[in-house]
C-alpha cells in the first residue's frame, strides 16, 4: 500500500470536508435505522427516498471537493488508489483502494 502524502489543505477546506464525510456517516447510520418496526412502510419509503436523494447530493458534493482541491494543489494520482485526509493534520495522502469495497 502506497500511503503517501501528497498535500496538504487550510484549516478551512479541512472543515469543509469534514462536514461532508461527517453527513455522509450520519445519513448511511441514519438509513440503517429504517428496519425500525415502529416505521409503517409508507413513513419509511418517505424517509428512504430523503435519505438517499440527501446522500446522493452529499456524495456530489464529495467527489466535487477532491476534484477541486487536486486540481487547486495539483495532487499526484494513480489508477486504483485514492486521495484521503488525516483531519488532525490537513494533509492528503494517497492510498491504494481497498479491492473489497471499491
Amino acid at each position: 500500500m502506497l500511503n503517501e502524502k501528497v498535500g496538504t489543505v487550510t484549516e478551512m477546506e479541512k472543515d469543509e470536508i469534514l462536514g461532508l464525510y461527517e453527513r455522509k456517516l450520519a445519513l448511511q447510520e441514519l438509513a440503517i435505522t429504517l428496519n425500525n418496526p415502529e416505521f409503517d412502510e409508507n413513513s419509511m419509503n418517505k424517509l428512504y427516498e430523503k435519505i438517499v436523494s440527501d446522500l446522493g447530493r452529499t456524495n456530489v458534493y464529495f467527489e466535487q471537493w477532491w476534484k477541486e482541491k487536486s486540481s487547486k494543489y495539483q495532487w499526484e494520482f494513480i489508477e486504483g488508489y485514492e486521495w484521503s485526509i488525516d483531519f488532525k493534520t490537513c494533509e492528503i495522502y494517497l492510498n491504494k483502494k481497498d479491492s473489497c469495497c471499491s
